[in-house]
């Protein structure tokens, strides 16, 4: 498998776009309840309204400044994928894949802007024991090339587990 290192940041979209709805909608709520008294226009800033969407504003905030600063990507090389932040490093080898499985939303058949994988892994630091990893393809930039990559690599490990024989054994579940 020759592949070259792609790199997939994670997105914040949702994180902007939600905290300008709600800058918006509070600045709609606040230039509705205000008033007007003798040529002076007052505005509602003691609503318990007005509090409660400044709570959710500095949390929308504080997420997508922690999401920033995270800087979140998953970046595929030609021997294993690996999960990267600024702080951590998560590396899984393409040996360790037992099989990778592929849902999608049955809204968009096969464009996999909907797609979720789950890379099933066997660890042997933790005894091999067996986890998934969940990776939705929309909550990354150029989701549609990183849909094809893990969709090629898929079948990819499905030919390499065929040769060794791998891919056809039972594991036992007790």
């Amino acid at each position: 498998m020759s592949r070259k290192e792609q790199v997939f940041k994670r997105r914040n979209d949702m994180y902007y776009i939600t905290l300008l709805v709600y800058v918006a909608f509070l600045a709609l709520y606040i230039l509705i309840t205000g008033t007007i008294e003798d040529n002076t226009v007052k505005f509602g800033f003691k609503d318990p309204v007005v509090y409660i969407v400044g709570i959710f504003i500095l949390h929308a905030m504080t997420m997508l400044l922690t999401n920033m600063i995270r800087n979140r990507r998953l970046v595929i090389t030609h021997d294993s994928m690996i999960f990267r932040s600024r702080f951590r490093e998560r590396r899984v080898p393409y040996s360790s894949i037992e099989r990778i499985s592929l849902k999608r939303d049955r809204r968009k058949p096969n464009d996999g802007s909907f797609a979720v994988l789950k890379v099933h892994v066997t660890d042997p630091r933790r005894g091999m024991r067996r986890r998934a990893v969940r990776i939705r393809v929309a909550n990354y930039e150029h989701e549609k090339e990183l849909y094809q990559v893990l969709k090629k690599l898929q079948s990819d490990l499905k030919h390499v587990s065929a040769k060794t024989g791998d891919g056809n054994q039972e594991h036992s579940t007790s």
